[in-house]
Order: C-alpha cells, then sequence, then structure tokens
C-alpha cells in the first residue's frame, strides 16, 4: 500500500506514487456510472458461477497446510489486544497487550481485514471459532464507534480511506459469510462518518477544526469494490451510490481505450509510476461496477488492463510491481536489478485473484486462470509462515545478483491484512460452475458438491502431470466436466475416462469439456504435459526466468549468478532430474547448480530467480 511509503522513503519514489494521485485525485469528482440501458442498475448474468466459499473442501496438500496455518494464526490473536486501541480512543477499560508494528501505530490498520478473512474462512471451512470470533470482535468494535459514526483505533489513523474501505469490506463479509446481524447496523453507522469526512477533494485540515483526525487521501481508489458490496451484501442503495463516488473513471478509462499509462494526458500532465497494489486492486473496483450495473466500458477496462499487466507488468511469477510500482518497461527493468523489494506478494497475490476471477465469471474464458495459478503456486503459495509479532513475508525478492525470503521488519503491516483473505480464497478459485457442468480451473486435492454429486480431485501436481477425479453419486447424472487447458502446455492435454481415452480438444474459452452421463465410482485422469521454458522479463532481451509448467524455478548456485554457464536453448538437454527430490534438478557436467522451484526455498535461503549474465 501508498502509505508503506510514508514510513519508508526510498529515493524519488514517494513522489512517484503520490504524483499519480495528485494527477487523477481532483478529476472526475461525482462521476456518475449511468444506468444500463433499461434505465436501471442490474446485476450482469454471467457465464460461470463461483461457489463462494461453500461446497469446496480442501484435501491433503501444500493448500490445505497453508490454509490451516494461516487460520490457525489469526485465530490466536487475542481479541484484547486486537481491540485495545479501541477501547483507549473510546474512552472504554482496554486489557491486552498492545500488538505493536503497523498496527498499534494504526497505520493502515488491518483490524477490518481479519474479519474478511475470518468469516470467508468460517464459510469455507465451516470453523465456528473463526465465526465465533468474527460476532465477538465486532460487537465489542461496535461498542467503541462514536457517537457520529467516528470507527478508528485512534484519534490519529494513518490512511483513512483505505481503513474506512476494509472495515467496509469486514462489515459486508460478516454479513455474506458469517450472517452477522450486527454488522449492517454498524456498517451504517461508519458510513455516516464516511460520506461527510471522506472525500476526493484533497484537504488535509482538521475535520471539524478542532481535535478530530486528519482526513488523509490514501488509496481512496480501492474504495469502490467494498462499497459495491456492501450494496449487494444490504440492498440498501446508499453504498452503492457512495461507490460511484469513488470510481476511478479517469484511470480506468485509460484501459477501456486501449491507451499508455504512462502516455500524456490532454492536459500535458504524465505520470511517471503508480503505486502497484492499489493500481490494480482498483480495477476490482471496476468489475464490481459492471457487475451492479452491466456497462460494457467496465468489463472492456479489466479485460484490455488484464492484458496489458500480463505483457508489459507481471514477473513469471504473476507477481508485479518492483518497489511498488507500475513502470515503464525500462524502468521496471531496471527497477529488477536496483531493489530487493520486487513484488508486495500477500497484497498482488490478492488483488491478481480477484481480478483473475472476475474476469473468468464474466466472459466463461480459463485464459484468465494462467495468472490465478501462477501466483497460487509462485507468490502466495511460496510465501512464509506468519511470525508470532505479525511480520509477514511482505516482499519477494527477484534481484538477478541473488535473493533471500526474508520476513519484513515489522508487524501487522498491509500484507499481514491481505493474506488471510487471499489464503481463504483457495476456495473459490479452484472451481467454477454453470447450469450445464462443473469447471476444474486449478489442478488441486480438493473435493467439491455439485449438482448431488461428490467430485474428488486427488493429485501431487505439479510435482507430477497427473490429476485424477473420482465421481460420487447416488444416481446416474449427466453433466460436463470441463479442464481449463493452460498456455504453458507442451503437448495437447489428454484425458481417459474409466481408462478410455475421450477427445480432448479445447474449445474457443480454452475449456477441455466431457460430456456424458456420470455414474458412482467413475474416474476421470487428466495428463498436463509441462516442460521447460525460459521467459523473458523484456521480449527485446534482458533477464530471463526459468519455468517448469506454472512452476517458476530458482537456483541455488555459490558462485553468484549463473546466467553464463546456462543456455536457455537446451533446458531440457542440460538439466537432469534428482532422483526422489520432485522438480529438482541439476546441470550436467556442474553438480553443484540446483534447480528447485522457488516456493521450495526456505527462510534465508540464498537463490537466483532471474538469469542476468550482467549481474555481478
Amino acid at each position: 500500500m501508498s502509505i508503506h511509503h510514508i514510513k519508508n522513503m526510498r529515493g524519488g519514489i514517494f513522489g512517484a506514487l503520490f504524483l499519480a494521485a495528485a494527477v487523477f485525485g481532483q478529476a472526475g469528482i461525482g462521476s456518475e456510472t449511468g444506468p444500463n440501458a433499461s434505465g436501471e442498475n442490474v446485476q450482469v448474468k454471467m457465464p460461470l458461477t463461483a461457489f463462494d466459499y461453500s461446497g469446496v473442501r480442501l484435501d491433503d496438500g501444500p493448500a490445505k497446510r497453508q490454509f490451516d496455518e494461516v487460520r490457525e494464526f489469526y485465530l490466536r490473536i487475542p481479541n484484547d489486544d486486537l481491540l485495545k486501541g479501541f477501547r483507549q480512543r473510546a474512552g472504554l477499560p482496554a486489557p491486552g497487550a498492545d500488538l505493536g508494528g503497523w498496527y498499534s501505530a494504526d497505520l493502515g490498520n488491518i483490524f477490518g481485514q481479519i474479519l474478511s478473512g475470518l468469516s470467508r474462512m468460517y464459510r469455507a471451512s465451516g470453523d465456528l471459532a473463526c465465526r465465533a470470533k468474527v460476532d465477538t470482535l465486532i460487537a465489542e468494535w461496535g461498542k467503541c464507534i462514536g457517537p457520529d459514526g467516528y470507527p478508528f483505533f485512534s484519534l490519529h489513523p494513518q490512511g483513512v480511506a483505505y481503513i474506512y474501505d476494509k472495515l467496509v469490506g469486514g462489515l459486508a463479509d460478516a454479513i455474506l459469510y458469517g450472517g452477522s446481524k450486527e454488522a449492517p447496523l454498524h456498517l451504517a453507522r461508519i458510513t455516516d462518518w464516511a460520506e461527510k469526512h471522506i472525500n476526493r477533494v484533497r484537504d488535509y485540515a482538521n475535520a471539524d477544526g478542532g481535535g478530530a483526525p486528519r482526513v488523509d487521501w490514501s488509496e481512496w481508489y480501492t474504495m469502490g469494490e467494498n462499497l459495491y458490496r456492501a450494496f449487494l451484501a444490504t440492498g440498501d442503495e446508499r453504498y452503492r451510490e457512495f461507490a460511484k463516488v469513488w470510481e476511478y473513471d479517469e484511470y480506468w478509462s485509460i484501459y477501456a481505450r486501449r491507451g499508455d499509462i504512462f502516455a500524456p494526458r490532454p492536459n500535458g500532465q504524465t505520470t511517471r509510476a503508480y503505486h502497484a497494489y492499489s493500481h490494480v486492486n482498483t480495477l476490482s473496483s471496476a468489475a464490481a461496477a459492471y457487475q451492479v450495473s452491466g456497462e460494457r466500458r467496465y468489463l472492456d477496462t479489466i479485460r484490455n488492463a488484464y492484458d496489458y499487466l500480463q505483457a508489459e507488468q507481471c514477473f513469471a511469477t504473476g507477481g508485479f510491481g518492483p518497489d511498488e510500482q507500475l513502470a515503464p518497461p525500462a524502468e521496471r527493468l531496471r527497477l529488477l536489478g536496483a531493489t530487493h523489494n520486487s513484488v508486495e506478494t500477500q497484497c498482488t497475490s490478492w488483488a491478481g485473484f480477484k481480478l483473475g476471477r472476475y474476469l473468468m465469471l464474466f466472459t466463461g474464458s480459463a485464459r484468465y486462470g494462467d495468472w490465478i495459478e501462477r501466483i497460487f503456486y509462485n507468490n502466495i503459495g511460496a510465501s512464509l509462515p506468519n511470525a508470532p509479532d505479525g511480520r509477514v513475508f511482505y516482499y519477494a525478492d527477484y534481484n538477478p545478483r541473488g535473493g533471500k525470503k526474508v520476513l519484513y521488519d515489522s508487524g501487522w503491516s498491509c500484507c499481514s491484512g491481505s493474506r488471510p483473505m487471499a489464503v481463504a480464497a483457495f476456495h473459490d478459485i479452484i472451481y467454477f460452475k454453470d447450469d450445464a457442468g462443473l469447471y476444474v480451473n486449478l489442478f488441486v486435492p480438493s473435493t467439491v458438491e455439485w449438482n448431488g454429486a461428490t467430485i474428488r480431485q486427488r493429485t501431487r501436481f505439479p510435482e507430477t502431470d497427473v490429476t485424477e477425479l473420482t465421481v460420487s453419486a447416488s444416481q446416474p447424472s449427466a453433466f460436463g466436466l470441463s479442464f481449463r487447458s493452460p498456455a504453458w502446455l507442451i503437448a495437447p492435454m489428454t484425458v481417459a475416462v474409466n481408462g478410455r481415452a475421450v477427445p480432448a480438444d479445447a474449445d474457443e474459452r480454452h475449456w477441455v469439456t466431457v460430456r456424458r452421463e456420470w455414474r458412482n465410482g467413475d474416474k476421470v485422469v487428466v495428463r498436463l504435459p509441462m516442460g521447460f521454458r525460459a521467459e523473458a522479463l523484456d521480449a527485446k532481451a534482458g533477464p530471463s526466468a526459468i519455468c517448469f509448467g506454472p512452476v517458476v524455478m530458482a537456483l541455488k548456485s555459490p558462485n553468484g549468478n549463473p546466467a553464463g554457464r546456462i543456455d536457455l536453448r537446451r533446458l531440457d538437454q542440460e538439466w537432469a532430474a534428482v532422483p526422489g527430490e520432485p522438480l529438482t534438478f541439476r546441470l550436467r557436467g556442474d553438480v553443484g547448480l540446483v534447480m528447485q522451484p522457488f516456493y521450495a526455498f526456505k527462510e534465508n535461503e540464498p537463490y537466483f530467480l532471474y538469469l542476468d549474465p550482467a549481474a555481478k
């Protein structure tokens, strides 16, 4: 989040990030999305439907282990510790300890994100402890809300718009996934305050001229999504109308018309860099606007933005934002070697999961699942567990001079808030559905209940190239079973039902579909041929990462960046698999050079992810 740079200025980054806000922030105040052709705002009919955290279970494997670890971590945080600052500010008894870090400093306070993560985890897992914690936190926090609706941890919050946005999201999730009765009441109260005190005009004056907190200006452009979701959760039109105020059309419209976000605008101004996470996360606000209104310009925005991000901003891992910037190609290339803060792991994973999911729902196309998959294995799936003091794996390091996985040096940062939401999302990105079939997006050990049938997916993918699905049904049922055909395949996918091969041609939406009457015990075996490839950061030249299927590899090299010793055109011939160690390879003729998935590296273990002959 951009407020991170308030505490950690690095050269000209602070100015570059806030230049984007200065250029865009005062334009388009009160801009309207407008009604659809019939004159009313309506939800869009989508080709695919999500399971929305219900009906999908993670089975034993890395994803389940990570989910369980994260759920247990956030359940262990004492409620009194989370509530202490709110109670102190409200003049109430405040037992508990100071959590420290960003939380006690009220810097982008993550209370709302914890409500979101635990609400989603309750819906996904059925763990009543998650729901009980959310209900208790909402009830006790509600006692701390000021008479005017003031909701914050302290009298001097840093990131007012940002924190309000996350509180709205947390309360909406408590309604949608936890059935909270108190959340709608508190949501209305804090919005009373926000409608009066948070706006898109840059105003650092005290809200009432006295002792009230300053209204700052951080990341307001991410607010629309959660307000639209509040409208969908409650049916109260005030949230839809307030969401319209925060639409970032002056930025979104550049994508809608396939423009260049770094090009001079009609007024002659340009933006040198954008804060990466928030300027991708705001695209989910455009998606929510499309979901509510059905206006095509919002869909054009997110489809074109996706194509741009994949072509110009994403690393091979699916992550983006060196030094938290969306930057022009030459500057992004420079930053790769200039910083060890290559990707804001937890937050950008959350942003990518959401945008990819929206696009799959709105278009029915499996191609957007490729980004979700990259993030799943190489970003959130490659991160370290939280430390007890709230430190999190914030930045991934892709610097060609070498990197290590380390925890951030301050506790309870923004990524500590995004982490439980991103991990909970595992349940909502593996499978999709429509009236006629089930769609398998990720190849992950899991079970899904759908249309009277239970489908169990058993696999060790990506350590093997096979996944097996078994159908359990009390009576025969006809439906389609579709599998995403990934872009990384080195040969066509094959599908066998009960041991017999069936046609496996991908359709125009990149799905391979088997339609038949399914019976109890039917088994489907899908093979997804994988191999090596090199992905250059710049299409013309520059550093490259080695991938194997959806997995980004990293190298153990005791003698510096090994780019000069590796022929990227002969990866299959020059690398030998290490017996008994999945996805681990040694360079023939140089057994000291080992390659394995980035997700396999442990804390403080040195690696090289991008190969660059110029790196020293």
